[in-house]
């Protein structure tokens, strides 16, 4: 009996090596892949071969020595009956580890498009023709929504049997409501604090609200990932709440463990990340709602299919912080049967959303690919 082999985009150390700085590829004391001849290694790259690598070959190299490496482990193994790709961005090994070991090629899908969209040309054009083109080489395609499906046989031209939709779930057994609501209320975001989730969206909301008489006093706390990248950016929120007179009430507490999260979102009235992309799914109101934080969200992207699903959140326009302030001071205007509304929406995620249940879905799925 075969199994399932979960492969995701890890890279091996020598590989990263190579890809940080092709000048050191002389150093590198393992062996290496010469251009033109994939399954050679036991030699180290000449100078003058180094020199004649672009960037982009280098790439080409690294992956297909990745893919040579991986085939030949697989082959090792007791040969699996289904391979489940952990992103598109990796279907371009569908064929060859189909051919090496027979086995079900399915592909998760979820948040391709946004870094697609982001290369320059010509390379989005070309890399979006190659995976449309290497897609015919996957059995079936898991969408992580209903609405990232549908974007993605539009963008692939996939046949409608070849996707079926597997909603995200959680690791939620230590996520729960708090006792009670925070007082003075606490506005809250839990993301990677860069523009493209709407953070400045937010805190321009955040902003409007501090001048409205019928909010009385609002704290906004901010959580998530930040690089050294992210620093000017975060500075210039800084600066603005300043300007504004609202920096008092704002906390940014950058790169928190998971403890911390359970405590961060127990703290919280009420939950924003107002994205300003199609956003695939969006974890983190799953793990709001599992501690019984109403939210809100624009209504784009997957969250009207998560918040219909669940309940506990309203939706407003994208991209408007007027608009988004406006939904924020009407949830708090009745915070007591928002939260209740979210309450039920954990239940709602304990049972439906959890990593249990996606577990069981994708196995099920397996199932049935390995019947016909």
């Amino acid at each position: 009996m075969g199994g399932l082999c979960i492969l995701c985009a890890a890279k091996p150390d020598w590989i990263i090596l190579i890809l940080m700085n092709e000048n050191r590829l002389r150093h590198v004391k393992r062996p290496s892949i010469v251009p033109g001849q994939p399954s050679h290694v036991g030699r180290i790259l000449a100078d003058d071969e180094i020199k004649s690598c672009t960037h982009h070959s280098l790439l080409c190299l690294c992956y297909s020595a990745c893919v040579f490496r991986l085939v030949k482990w697989l082959q090792r193994e007791p040969p699996p009956e289904v391979i489940l790709l952990a992103t598109g961005l990796l279907v371009g090994m569908a064929r060859r580890l189909r051919e090496a070991t027979g086995a079900a090629i399915l592909c998760t899908l979820q948040g391709e498009d946004a870094f697609l969209d982001g290369l320059c040309e010509p390379h989005r054009t070309e890399a979006w023709q190659a995976l449309a083109a290497r897609s015919e080489d996957v059995d079936r395609f898991v969408p992580v929504s209903h609405y990232y499906g549908r974007v993605m046989v539009t963008r692939l031209g996939l046949a409608p049997e070849q996707v079926s939709v597997v909603p995200n779930g959680i690791e939620a057994e230590d996520l729960a409501p708090a006792a009670a609501s925070a007082d003075p209320p606490v506005l809250g975001y839990l993301a990677h604090m860069c523009p493209s989730k709407g953070l400045a969206t937010l805190v321009d909301a955040y902003i409007a609200l501090c001048r409205r008489q019928s909010c009385g006093r609002l704290r906004l706390h901010v959580a998530g990932a930040a690089t050294r990248g992210d620093r000017a950016f975060i500075a210039g929120l800084r600066r603005r709440l300043q300007g504004a007179g609202c920096g008092e009430d704002v906390r940014f507490t950058p790169n928190i463990n998971r403890a911390e999260k359970v405590r961060f979102l127990q703290s919280l009235s009420l939950f924003s990340v107002p994205a300003t992309y199609g956003e695939a799914f969006g974890l983190y109101v799953l793990e709001a709602l599992a501690c019984g934080v109403p939210v809100v969200q624009p209504d784009h992207g997957a969250f009207p299919e998560v918040l219909a699903a669940t309940g506990g959140g309203v939706l407003c326009p994208p991209d408007d912080p007027e608009a988004l302030a406006d939904a924020v001071a009407k949830t708090l205007s009745d915070l007591p049967s928002a939260r209740a509304a979210a309450c039920r929406a954990a239940d709602v995620v304990q049972r439906d959303f959890s990593a249990r249940r996606m577990a069981d879905d994708v196995a099920m799925l397996c199932g049935e690919v390995t019947e016909r």
